[in-house]
């Protein structure tokens, strides 16, 4: 190509790639959140379970519209969080090398994820919440979501995590999966939400120690006294476990944003959910 030509070549402009996201594909973004319990094998430190990761990044390709994904830690950040009291927030200097440590971890993590999802033809990118993200008192205060909503535009799959951040009381805390994806299913104007964990949904009890536990096919507000009677986890996630997540979703579903809990470690389910199908585990919602 001569000179000349080269010079007369045009790139779009922002404005232009944001107004190609139309308003209609915008409404219909859809937030995934993987589980560590079924990325991962908790009961061995840094041990990622690739037949299911494959597997997953399968059951993700195809999406119809925008995707954003959130995976947790699983038993690559919490030990070490855990480990040097990072939820407690800054008490000495040793702790520093914890977050240090825990943020690699999940970076490490990530990597894994977003390399198998790019071999399934999937264009995903990380996102580093740490780096855009400042809580208060382990709650979100701010978030520069600019280029994340870029990222949207121009069609690509941002991959976030629960990372630690910093907190302007704290020093600095834990930011879970799960409460990023509240708050960015409120932000981002997300329809819907899907949880994918290691059990068909939620329970009465928690159904890997109680035979009798039973699957709640639909959780509301008004059943905020059976969520605090929830069991507290005793994996070492230090983010709260099943409570959490549906502590933090009927706070979402105020918004009017329905999700449903699922089980990602069975093959297809996630990827039924994922196009539409309700009834896969138990849905949170704002309706009575």
């Amino acid at each position: 190509m001569p000179p000349a030509a080269i010079r007369q070549v045009r790139w779009p402009k922002w404005s232009d790639m944001l107004q190609s996201l139309s308003q209609s594909d915008a409404m219909k973004l859809l937030i995934v959140k993987l589980g560590g319990s079924v990325i991962t094998d908790k009961r061995k430190p840094f041990a990622i379970k690739h037949t299911v990761v494959k597997r997953l990044a399968k059951e993700l390709k195809g999406v119809p519209g925008p995707l954003v994904i959130v995976h947790g830690g699983g038993s690559f950040g919490h030990p070490l969080a855990l480990k040097y009291r990072i939820a407690d927030g800054y008490r000495e200097k040793d702790q520093l090398m914890g977050v240090s440590l825990t943020h690699l971890a999940m970076e490490k993590l990530n990597k894994y994820l977003i390399e198998a999802l790019q071999k399934e033809g999937i264009p995903a990118i990380a996102f580093q919440p740490s780096a855009c993200v400042l809580s208060s008192d382990g709650r979100i205060k701010s978030m520069e979501l600019g280029p994340l909503r870029r990222i949207l535009a121009l069609g690509l799959v941002p991959v976030l995590y629960g990372d630690v951040v910093f907190d302007v009381k704290k020093g600095f805390s834990i930011l879970s999966g799960d409460q990023l994806v509240s708050y960015l299913a409120r932000k981002l104007g997300a329809t819907r939400v899907v949880f994918g964990v290691d059990v068909d949904g939620v329970y009465t009890s928690c159904p890997k120690r109680n035979d009798r536990a039973e699957l709640l096919r639909v959780i509301t507000p008004s059943d905020v006294k059976l969520v605090a009677s929830m069991e507290k986890d005793e994996t070492g996630d230090v983010t709260g476990g099943m409570q959490a997540k549906v502590r933090e979703l009927l706070e979402l579903a105020k918004f009017g944003v329905e999700a449903e809990i699922v089980n990602a470690a069975r093959a297809n389910v996630l990827k039924e959910a994922l196009r539409g199908k309700r009834g896969l585990g138990t849905i949170v919602t704002g309706g009575k």
